[in-house]
Order: C-alpha cells, then structure tokens, then sequence
C-alpha cells in the first residue's frame, strides 16, 4: 500500500465519516458480506447523503480499552452470524470520532466511535477487495483491494 494512498484515504475517510452514525445494517447475499449505513444526524438543515461501508471480510468490534488490533484474521474471534448483527444493533447511533488505516503493509480499517468501540475490519485478502466505503450513489470511494492495496475514487480523479 503506497503511503501517498494511505494519507488521501484516511483523510477522505474521516471527512466522509467523522461525526456520523451507525444508521443501519444490510445483509448480504450469502453470510460473509454486510453492508453498514451511516448517517450525519447532527446537520439537520443539510441534506447529507447516505454513507455506506460493505464488508467483505473478516471484521470484529473491539472492546473499550483495547489498543492492539487483530495481527492477522486468526485473531478475530469465531462469532456467529446472528452474534455479529447483535453486537451492530448494539452499535446503532454511535457517533465515529475517528478513521484509521492501521498498518502500513495493509488496508486493515478501523473505526473509533464515541463509546470507545472501535470496528476493525481485515484488508489483507489475495483474491477479493475486502472493503468499500463511501457515499450511496456518489463518486467518493475508497476500497481495499486484493493484495493489500487501496482505491480511491474522488469528482477530481474521474475520467471526463
């Protein structure tokens, strides 16, 4: 992952995100990918727009206090579909206080939120992207593609 993508995601990602609220959960097509929305609450007057986080990999919500994120997908404990959706139901309204790419080597994200829970989801998989965040039916889109790298879509990097 080049450290110019890294800076330009984390910075997208937390102007997308900081202040927003776990909004809603989607269920996928089979039990591995997730879909999570996020919404702006506080900004009544201003129509923001949807933001959405897919999941297509291993993900866990660590506990207050934990500083450490999982090493490798190893680490992440075994839960159960219906637990997962349980602990994101838990999660409803939180506020994101902060973004994080949190190793050098790979698109691993993290998701601080008021409650000091934090979402961390692996972004080291050889074959499928692991993650997309961004805006329901806009050009901002960052994704973890395989083999530990990064995408970034914004207005300005389009092709006219």
């Amino acid at each position: 992952m080049d450290s110019r993508d890294k800076i330009q995601a984390e910075a997208l990602l937390n102007n997308l995100f900081q202040g927003s609220q776990l909004d809603g959960v989607q269920f996928g097509i089979s039990p591995g990918p997730l879909v999570l929305s996020f919404f702006h609450y506080k900004n009544t007057d201003v129509e923001d727009p949807q933001l959405f986080l897919n999941i297509e990999s291993t993900w866990c919500f660590l506990d207050p206090g934990v500083k450490q994120y999982p090493f490798s997908e190893d680490e992440i404990e075994d839960s159960s579909e219906e637990e997962k959706f349980l602990q994101v139901i838990r999660m409803r309204r939180q506020l994101v206080t902060k973004v994080e790419l949190v190793d050098d080597n790979a698109p691993h994200l993290l998701i601080r939120f008021e409650n000091d829970y934090s979402l961390f989801i692996s972004g080291n998989h050889d074959e499928f992207e692991c993650w997309q965040a961004g805006i329901y039916g806009e050009s901002e889109l960052i994704s973890a593609l395989p083999g530990k790298d990064l995408a970034i879509w914004t207005p300005d990097t389009l092709p006219e």
